[in-house]
């Protein structure tokens, strides 16, 4: 590996970065700079470009009620790159802190992004497509006393996706409707997007 190769992998590794700290920060120009023009985005909430994603983050921020918390946590990404291509698998876990019935609850969700990267003509990299790959997620209670034996029992789960059923019930309480087709781990789904990251170094369009 030659240095240069090292140089652009550290700047992916920056710009992974650089996404989770304007996204939980509402940078949304620095947000916007993760994306190259073209860029789209699948999440559990919109599969859409990028502009679209980054306006309504700032809407749903924007309801964020008073003593609620949100934090992207990054692992250290596996990067890849051939010339002005990267393709990037990043581990991930949402933090989440809202409360029901006035009760604190946590929400974790755990989640890898498959990144395919363009340098662009300024020489900064951006991310082309960003697709996250759900594993799990749970719901707890922050503090168990004084708890009503009740107060989960009308949580209905039905129709949504095993790896992502408390993020997306979490999400209809919002008023967001959560999607029913996103890529779960070990799916064919996610070996399509391996497929996808090799063809993508090899110059292919996808």
């Amino acid at each position: 590996m030659d240095d240069v190769s090292v140089i652009d992998e550290m700047k992916v590794w920056r710009l992974i970065n650089a996404w989770g700290y304007a996204r939980d920060n509402s940078e949304w120009g620095m947000l916007a700079d993760c994306f190259c023009r073209d860029a789209t985005i699948n999440i559990s909430w919109i599969h859409a470009p990028a502009t679209e994603f980054v306006a309504r983050s700032k809407e749903m921020t924007a309801k964020r009620k008073p003593g609620t918390h949100l934090k992207h946590v990054f692992a250290s990404p596996l990067v890849r790159v051939e010339a002005n291509r990267a393709f990037s698998v990043c581990h991930c876990s949402l933090e989440s802190r809202d409360e029901i019935d006035g009760h604190a609850v946590d929400l974790q969700v755990w989640f890898r992004f498959f990144d395919l990267l363009r340098k662009e003509g300024d020489g900064n990299w951006r991310a082309y497509r960003r697709t996250a790959v759900y594993e799990k997620d749970r719901i707890d209670l922050v503090d168990p006393r004084d708890i009503r034996a009740d107060l989960f029992t009308n949580m209905d789960l039905s129709g949504f996706v095993p790896t992502t059923q408390y993020l997306s019930w979490y999400l209809v309480r919002m008023g967001f409707k959560p999607r029913t087709d996103i890529v779960s781990v070990y799916s064919e789904d996610e070996k399509r997007l391996k497929r996808e990251g090799d063809a993508w170094l090899r110059g292919e369009d996808v």
